[in-house]
């Protein structure tokens, strides 16, 4: 759960959000072409679904399995709109009945919905629609949404390699910049007594404990809703209002108090000693399908009754100032003023990332203890395996097939891990960055250097045994410049598994990343040499960063005016490097493979930022 905290001088009140006629539907080929009459595959999520969420009060939503639920919370929310959508108006009112009319940009997020109103200048109606409802679409009239909200998903994911106490401490940190440290810790010691956090899952004490926290939430004039399925008769009754949804349609808005006098309006009535909110999902299960007219007509007149009392309450609401009670202090922050800002600066987002990295990184056993212990072993089988291949002119291929296996070996044993621990990661970073904890640039910074020393240190785990055991050049110079081409590798391959990791999941990148570096590999130089391609295909060898790589490691072992090589048989066919380079059809510029590599590396990082932000926009689709 995302949890808040901020000062209650600075806390406003929301404001009603007042929903009509949402529709959605989607329709199973977006690519086919318009029609002017409903598709057979098109499944309608929402139909006409209609409520209000009132400030103060804590709101349940209830129905089966389908009936919308999630849908309608991530459209208000701005989580669950398409391309499609062209936002009207917005209808602005300035105290005295004045109305201004503006150009709609984006539905503001809601799920948990803590709608917190900052100023009087209110936008107080959204109507939107799409040109096609064949198409992902979604139409009807929104009014109250706020600047800022909190979202929290019903799959919440979390990082693994952190503790519940750790997780409570970085939110704290972004949440309460300005609090201090014993602040903070009586913050997390507190939201751990009112959510019941144990060692154990959610019971029903557990979700009866988060329930009172969310209605102290709500007590501060929050508005705040959120799903709920199958509650106990105790945990139905800790909310002030419920929503019930069948089929996208809503069967019942409004309190809790008026549910009984509503159903018996429609002819229902729940038996005694039973669960009310299982009796409501049986109505929404179409157990009682005469009723279900008359409460569809209810719950429409009770949006439009909400309607008219949000026109009339808005601007009033705005300048109350509510005193906070203490148990809901600890839930809250107000000091995000608008929807673009952090509470946190970007220099306390920086070092609560590189926290929250570097306790992640040294307790990660795949991605950094094994693979460190990995780089050792292979270097050792390695040195094994080719041992004086670097200083002998007869051993000239070897060693070359050698250094190439250095660089195959490095690659993808950075590359591939990644792919399996990123994608989990991505889907908290995407959660958290939407709900305004950190900017995505401070995360990849962060992401930066936090995985920087692992990188070079295996880069330097596997070099320096293997570079001495294969009897490579021992002068200073040239050990230092290959560390130099393998930690640039390391880079390269890790942020390439980042990048496949957010953009394609672990499943699709598993196959990527080999499908992807085998074109580089076959443009390397090794198999062929440049000088042999087809002109037609050369383009694709200067975009090869294996070739720039291996050109740089043996222009490292062979160049820089290095002497003839001994030979310990009748005839060796090599013994002057330089002419072996020329054979081989390479540059010989080393400082120009850098130069690449290098430019490599930042097309990735800014492809990284890309794919989260893409990630970003489309879940707000």
């Amino acid at each position: 759960m995302g949890s808040e905290v901020g000062n209650k001088n600075d806390l406003s009140v929301g404001n009603y959000v007042v929903f009509t006629d949402i529709t959605y539907r989607l329709s199973g080929n977006i690519w086919s072409k318009k029609k002017a009459y409903p598709r057979d595959d098109e499944q309608v999520i929402l139909d006409a679904a209609c409520g209000a969420l009132r400030p103060g009060r804590l709101t349940f939503i209830l129905g089966p399995s389908g009936a919308g639920k999630t849908s309608l919370l991530k459209i208000l929310a701005g989580r669950k709109f398409s391309i499609y959508i062209l936002c009207t108006f917005i209808r602005r009112s300035y105290g005295e009945g004045k109305h201004r009319d503006a150009t709609c940009t984006y539905l503001r997020r809601i799920l948990m919905i803590c709608v917190k109103s900052t100023n009087s200048h209110l936008a107080s109606v959204v109507d939107y629609v799409t040109p096609n409802l064949g198409k992902r679409g979604v139409k009807g009239s929104i009014q109250g949404i706020g600047k800022n909200a909190v979202l929290v998903a019903q799959h919440a994911t979390l990082i693994d390699a952190l503790t519940v106490r750790e997780t409570l401490h970085f939110a704290a940190v972004l949440k309460l910049p300005k609090a201090t440290r014993l602040e903070r810790y009586d913050t997390i010691e507190m939201i751990s007594k009112q959510l019941g956090i144990r060692d154990v899952g959610l019971d029903s004490v557990s979700s009866l404990s988060v329930a009172k926290a969310l209605q102290a939430v709500a007590r501060t004039g929050r508005t705040v809703a959120c799903v709920i399925h199958q509650p106990s008769s105790q945990l139905f009754s800790s909310a002030d209002d419920v929503m019930l949804l069948a089929n996208g349609r809503t069967l019942y808005a409004g309190s809790i108090e008026d549910l009984p006098n509503t159903l018996k309006t429609a002819g229902l009535f729940c038996p005694r000693y039973y669960n009310m909110a299982d009796y409501l999902i049986e109505i929404a299960s179409n157990k009682h399908t005469e009723s279900l007219a008359v409460l569809e007509q209810e719950a429409k007149l009770y949006a439009t009754e909400m309607r008219k009392i949000a026109d009339n309450d808005n601007s009033a609401k705005n300048e109350k100032i509510i005193e906070i009670s203490s148990e809901a202090e600890a839930l809250l922050n107000v000091n995000t003023l608008n929807v673009r800002d952090y509470a946190a600066s970007y220099g306390q987002q920086l070092r609560a990332l590189l926290w929250r990295g570097y306790i992640g990184a040294l307790r990660d056993v795949h991605l950094t203890q094994i693979r460190l212990v990995t780089h050792l072993l292979v270097a050792l089988l390695l040195g094994a395996l080719y041992k004086g291949a670097g200083a002998e002119a007869h051993r000239m291929t070897t060693n070359t097939g050698c250094l190439f296996f250095f660089l195959l070996f490095i690659f993808f044993s950075n590359a591939m891990p990644t792919i399996h621990n990123f994608p989990v990661e991505s889907t908290v970073v995407l959660q958290e960055h939407l709900n305004k904890w950190y900017s995505l640039t401070m995360y990849c910074a962060s992401k930066i250097l936090v995985d920087l020393p692992i990188q070079l240190l295996c880069a330097t785990v596997f070099i320096f045994p293997a570079w001495y055991l294969t009897s490579q050049p021992m002068e200073l110079d040239r050990i230092a410049l290959a560390w130099m081409i393998c930690a640039l590798t390391t880079i390269l391959a890790q942020t390439f598994g980042l990048v496949m990791g957010a953009a394609c999941g672990v499943k699709l990148g598993m196959f990527v990343i080999p499908a992807t570096n085998i074109p580089m590999l076959m443009f390397s130089g090794f198999f062929i040499p440049y000088h042999e391609m087809p002109v037609y295909l050369r383009p694709f060898a200067l975009i090869s960063y294996f070739r720039y790589a291996f050109d740089a490691f043996l222009s490292t072992v062979y160049g820089f005016d290095r002497p003839n090589l001994p030979c310990h048989k009748d005839f060796c066919f090599y013994k002057n490097p330089s002419k072996y380079l020329d054979f081989l059809g390479l540059s010989k510029d080393f400082y120009n493979d850098v130069i690449v590599l290098l430019v490599w590396i930042l097309v990735l990082e800014i492809s990284l930022i890309c794919v989260l932000k893409y990630r970003v926009y489309k879940a707000c689709r």
